[in-house]
């Protein structure tokens, strides 16, 4: 069963504003933008009219290894209880895709994905996602510990608290397992808002709710650079689940693993970002929820849509530009009848002189080449808010760097970062010759060229248990 789609129109008018794009000197051929798209009065408590920050700040939360210790976990967590904490983050909802592993959430500001026993949480412009993590750990200790939440002081009391837990921030942190958190440097830092003015202030946010953090700055402190906090495995087991009904799963060993590829694009081609602007339509030829139905009208004709097979893509275009993409994709492990979903997210600001595109994906596209097409079919399924679609394809991504390749293809960019994190128990002790098919995919990463790019910058880590790749490029002159 294909997974289910969830659109707000309530969301489709703040969305348009939220993402604040000022357009005015994006040249396209043949699209013209009415100068009113971007005169519009804002009201005082919305943002500015201005540069929008594309880069985003990126959270990433593992509650437990897997969803079989957990049951349906998070998954359960009621979709308003989401919204007011997005609230807090200054984001709103667009529409849900509801898959079987899954729930990718598009917002004005980016992409939520909610899986049973962890959430991923990336967020543009000048959100402040941090100020929401309180928030969100104690919707998932409420869910996965209902013991604990009960029993946790609503504002911090740190005389009820006793020896390790001296806070009310590092009692909610003992729920995590792992905390990823990530982000490229910023285009304009002074736009920013809290502890997202600065990188040490987010850092200070972090090791208030988690002990065994570290932060990293990935490339060079003088131009563009990676940073990265992220917590060690915690020496003694975190607390467990609360006790719920499990979900039976087939055993594989391909899903044991985590990768994450991220594709950081800024400096992107006219050409493509005349692609991501929408003119202003209003009148009765209007159409309902233009914003999903542009966004997959332009999925397809960029390419987005054909990525890989078995795909549902909900995606929605900003007015009068910007572009925002989510993708479950379904995993078939070779060997077995073992399956389960991925997600790849794509968001685009064309702004000229700020332009940025970004591609992340957990899919592991080696698993996917092997599987067998049956021809090309697209079932579009419609709600009254528009259309997603369902893509079964002939896969045209064979491997790591055609994936890599067919995403600049499409953006173009100036200058370009790719970073992968992949979990250092699947990579193979045994060295291999660059030849061969078998090496692991941070050496293919570590030895990437990309035809009319020359490489910046390579920078390879090796932490406890995860392996971190990244690699930058600029366009040859």
């Amino acid at each position: 069963m294909a997974p289910s789609i969830a659109m707000d129109d309530a969301y489709t008018k703040h969305a348009s504003v939220a993402r604040g794009h000022d357009c005015t000197d994006v040249v396209a051929a043949s699209i013209k933008i009415p100068s009113a798209a971007t005169s519009a009065a804002v009201s005082a408590d919305e943002e500015p009219q201005g540069p929008f920050e594309g880069p985003e700040k990126l959270l990433e939360l593992w509650f437990a290894d897997s969803e079989s210790e957990v049951g349906k976990g998070l998954r359960v967590v009621d979709r308003g209880v989401w919204e007011d904490m997005l609230d807090i983050v200054k984001c709103k909802v667009l529409s849900v895709v509801k898959g079987r592993d899954v729930d990718a959430y598009l917002l004005s500001e980016s992409s939520m994905f909610v899986f049973a026993h962890k959430i991923i949480l990336k967020t543009c412009g000048t959100t402040t996602l941090l100020l929401g993590l309180e928030r969100l750990l104690r919707i998932a200790m409420s869910m996965l510990h209902p013991d604990l939440s009960a029993a946790l002081p609503t504002t911090p009391n740190t005389s009820r608290l006793q020896a390790r837990h001296e806070t009310v921030e590092k009692r909610l942190g003992d729920v995590v397992k792992r905390c990823f958190y990530s982000r490229k440097s910023f285009m304009f830092p002074e736009r920013q808002k809290g502890p997202h003015k600065d990188w040490m202030l987010e850092v200070a946010v972090l090791d208030r709710f988690f002990d065994y953090g570290s932060a990293y700055t990935v490339g060079k402190m003088n131009g563009d650079h990676w940073l990265l906090y992220m917590t060690a495995p915690v020496p003694s087991a975190p607390l467990p689940p609360a006790a719920m009904p499990v979900q039976t799963t087939v055993s594989r060993t391909e899903s044991d693993s985590d990768q994450t590829l991220e594709i950081l694009m800024t400096h992107l081609s006219p050409t493509s970002c005349s692609r991501f602007v929408f003119p202003n339509e209003e009148g009765e030829d209007a159409i309902k929820d233009r914003g999903h139905v542009l966004g997959s009208q332009v999925s397809d004709e960029v390419g987005l849509s054909g990525l890989f097979n078995n795909t549902t893509v909900d995606a929605f275009a900003f007015e009068p530009c910007g572009f925002s993409a989510n993708a479950v994709v379904k995993q078939n492990y070779a060997g077995t009848s073992a399956s389960e979903e991925g997600y790849w997210t794509v968001h685009v600001t064309p702004e000229e002189g700020s332009s940025y595109a970004s591609f992340e994906t957990n899919v592991r596209v080696e698993s996917l080449s092997s599987q067998q097409s049956h021809g090309s079919t697209t079932a579009t399924t419609t709600t009254n808010a528009g259309p997603v679609k369902h893509i079964s394809n002939e896969q045209d991504v064979k491997d790591l760097k055609s994936l890599i390749t067919r995403v600049v293809g499409i953006f173009q960019p100036g200058k370009l970062s790719v970073t992968l994190f992949d979990s250092s128990t699947q990579q193979d002790a045994v060295e291999v010759d660059d030849d061969s098919s078998t090496k692991d995919q941070g050496t293919i990463l570590h030895g990437l060229s990309l035809k009319g790019y020359k490489r910046t910058d390579r920078i390879a880590y090796e932490f406890e248990d995860y392996d971190l790749v990244f690699v930058s490029f600029e366009k040859e002159t």
